[in-house]
């Protein structure tokens, strides 16, 4: 994070001996310390928010329009006539069943009209 070296941190270890005296040198690496713990935690908490609410967003998006997940927008764009018209073919092509009138549930199934032999 900060490029200090040895000799940076000397000078400031011999400045704050100067400054403070050996009485309140300790005290004060400690809470100086402590504060820069804290401040660590707090960015650290901040970015993992951020990085929360961008998956969140992300996924919102994800569930507006499920087939971006699979596609590019160029791809689904060119395949949603596609799909249109092959619902259309197989529609048409569908056999059709027997109205719910021919067989209700407490009649037995329509039987073949081949007579026995």
């Amino acid at each position: 994070m900060f490029d200090i070296g040895f000799m940076e941190l000397m000078v400031v270890g011999i400045l704050g001996l100067l400054v403070l005296g050996p009485e309140r040198l300790p005290k004060a690496a400690r809470t100086v310390g402590l504060m820069v713990g804290r401040v660590r935690r707090t960015m650290s908490n901040i970015q993992d928010d951020l990085e929360r609410q961008a998956r969140t967003e992300e996924l919102r998006k994800k569930l507006e329009n499920p087939y971006a997940t699979f596609l590019d927008e160029e791809d689904d764009n060119r395949m949603l006539p596609a799909r249109n018209q092959s619902n259309d073919a197989t529609s048409e092509s569908q056999v059709s069943l027997p109205a719910a009138s021919d067989a209700t549930p407490d009649s037995p199934a329509p039987a073949n009209d081949q007579k026995p032999s």
